[in-house]
């Protein structure tokens, strides 16, 4: 696998200089129209496709060479472009239902080495199926704190919990937080094709 070193990330603000001639299941942004970066991906060809949002909230798609950084936001997006987050994620996220677990020291949530993941069970879903990317972690999903809406950041990084050693590998509490819909079904956290 090889990876590519892009030009653009998350959070930046960009502008459409020329027409893309990409092809993609989104629209295609709008040149001289202002965009925010939401993700990226280098497709098998080499080509880079960033995924951006314009000032509503509306997903569309550029590539790398079509556009140019207007501004890298490196603490709070400006409040046009927050809302328009906003409302992209109130209207791509789905709630889902996890549980803490107390960790090998006691703490009521298990924590990545960098402290910006927790390790949860879904109360939903199908997180033991295979190739749902967890390796190795039988009934557990690691999720980063970036996959979560906004609004749910801190709810789902703390716990209400105190501290207890001797709970040990015990269940801690359950939490309900925000991921986009295609993170939640690729990890099993929920099954957007399910009928009731």
């Amino acid at each position: 696998m090889s990876y590519y070193r892009t030009e653009f990330q998350q959070n930046d603000l960009v502008k459409v200089i020329k027409n893309t001639r990409g092809k993609h299941s989104l629209p295609k942004a709008i040149k001289g129209k202002e965009y925010l970066v939401i993700s990226h991906y280098t497709n098998s060809f080499g080509t880079t496709k960033y995924i951006v949002l314009d000032n509503e909230g509306v997903e569309h798609f550029t590539t790398e060479n079509a556009i140019e950084k207007v501004e890298t936001v490196t603490n709070q997006l400006p409040a046009k472009w927050s809302q328009a987050k906003r409302v992209w994620m109130d209207r791509t996220y789905v709630p889902v239902f996890a549980v803490h677990t107390y960790d090998y020291v006691g703490m009521p949530f298990v924590s990545s080495r960098d402290g910006n993941s927790r390790l949860i069970k879904p109360l939903f879903g199908s997180s033991n199926r295979a190739g749902n990317g967890n390796r190795g972690v039988p009934g557990g999903v690691w999720v980063h704190k970036s996959r979560v809406h906004d609004d749910d950041v801190k709810l789902f990084m703390s716990s209400s919990f105190p501290p207890n050693i001797d709970k040990k590998g015990e269940t801690s509490e359950t939490v309900t937080f925000r991921v986009p819909a295609w993170f939640a079904e690729k990890k099993g956290l929920f099954n957007g094709n399910k009928s009731k």
